[in-house]
């Protein structure tokens, strides 16, 4: 059934609809204000539609595999509310199967094909919607929308099934047991578990790339945050200045954090750069590239303490904090541990008491494994009295 602009319009603000992921927004809201805002000098109308530019999990994009037509026909929706000209849907680079299956489809609709994130200072003043949003569309031309959020849980590489949750439901229902759960996220966002438990799932809940991530006690919440400002720094294009060096420097202070060189007045800095992000650049890679490390420093201030002031990680994750010796009195000599060692960090020979470089060790921990009698200690304490040179087993004594 064709619809009316003012028909699509009024569904719509029927049915509440909201942009789905980082940018929460009544859709007709957001229609009224590009409109009213539109100017001549930027050229005529478009729609864009892609995911969110942060989202490196990508399992929203079960939409197009599943049901690209919906999405194409939200899209022509969206254009004909706008007088768009112009159509164009960005997938993510490296999904050759799905371009493949989409060529076809995109040049029947005169919708242009396009691989990488959104480029959103071309699409300045015009519309870009998240493809969950253009399936919502469709859905509420054809009487099949059902209010609800589109979420998967993570749990280590491990995500879950796409599912659709009512409005209302609580992030404790859609994740079970969190007994080993330190920490959650939705989205970019990052809370205490309980924190995150307690949340009810509504309307204006900014649900982010659809996934929530649920992280293990053993965790050490620095060294998550700077694996995740890693992925962050990869994937940005690197064009705005903010995001470019904000998740740069937040990078390299967490790296130096996890390796025992951290500074008091990092924090400060961290908290300075975060806020900055939020609202100096142009795309969700750098608004909410510092959410994980300025939460973690909200819900976890004690193991930047720990770190910092400590020269300790709490978890014990973090190997700059730790030291692997040979205890002298339990050694045998059997040149096991010297034999897996992958940096050549063991000296010893048969019947001598082995010996740690710690200057080479990487602290891999094969050598622990690999010793029988248990000799092998990793600790972040104090070392004891150690030899110094090679010493036959049985001879060494404290002084």
């Amino acid at each position: 059934m064709m619809l009316s602009v003012e028909e699509i319009i009024e569904r719509v603000k029927t049915a509440g609809l909201r942009e789905y992921g980082v940018y929460n927004e009544c859709v007709a809201g957001k229609w009224e204000k590009i409109l009213n805002e539109a100017d001549p000098a930027d050229g005529d109308m478009a729609v864009a539609a892609g995911l969110n530019n942060n989202d490196t999990d990508k399992v929203l994009l079960a939409l197009l595999k599943e049901d690209a037509d919906k999405v194409i026909t939200g899209m022509q929706m969206a254009a004909k509310v706008l007088g768009a000209k112009e159509m164009v849907l960005y997938i993510p680079e490296g999904e050759d199967e799905l371009k493949a299956a989409l060529e076809s489809k995109c040049a029947d609709s005169d919708i242009a094909l396009e691989e990488g994130i959104v480029n959103v200072r071309r699409f300045r003043g015009k519309a870009i919607h998240h493809i969950e949003t253009l399936k919502a569309l469709a859905d509420i031309a054809d009487g099949s929308y059902e209010p609800g959020v589109l979420l998967a849980v993570k749990s280590g590489d491990t995500i879950g099934e796409l599912k659709k949750y009512p409005f209302g439901t609580k992030v404790a229902d859609v994740v079970g047991d969190v007994a080993d759960v330190k920490a959650i996220m939705i989205g970019s966002k990052l809370y205490d578990t309980e924190t995150a438990c307690g949340i009810v799932i509504e309307n204006d809940t900014a649900a982010g790339n659809g996934v929530i991530t649920l992280i293990d006690k053993g965790a050490c919440m620095i060294d998550t945050a700077e694996k995740v400002l890693l992925k962050e720094r990869q994937h940005g294009c690197g064009k705005c200045t903010f995001c470019r060096e904000g998740i740069g420097q937040l990078h390299v202070m967490t790296k130096e954090i996890t390796q025992g060189q951290g500074k008091a007045s990092y924090l400060d800095m961290m908290d300075e750069i975060g806020d900055a992000m939020t609202f100096s650049t142009l795309c969700s890679v750098g608004q909410t590239g510092s959410d994980f490390t300025m939460a973690s420093r909200k819900y976890f201030a004690n193991e930047y303490t720990d770190h910092i002031k400590k020269k300790k990680c709490t978890t014990g994750v973090c190997k700059s904090f730790m030291s692997i010796y040979i205890d002298p009195n339990a050694c045998t000599g059997c040149e096991e541990c010297a034999d897996v060692c992958p940096a050549d960090a063991i000296e010893g020979k048969s019947g001598f008491i082995h010996m740690i470089d710690e200057f080479e060790c990487t602290k891999c921990g094969k050598c622990i494994a690999a010793c029988e009698e248990e000799a092998i200690i990793q600790t972040d304490g104090r070392l004891p009295k150690l030899p110094t040179r090679l010493t036959k087993v049985g001879k060494f004594k404290k002084r």
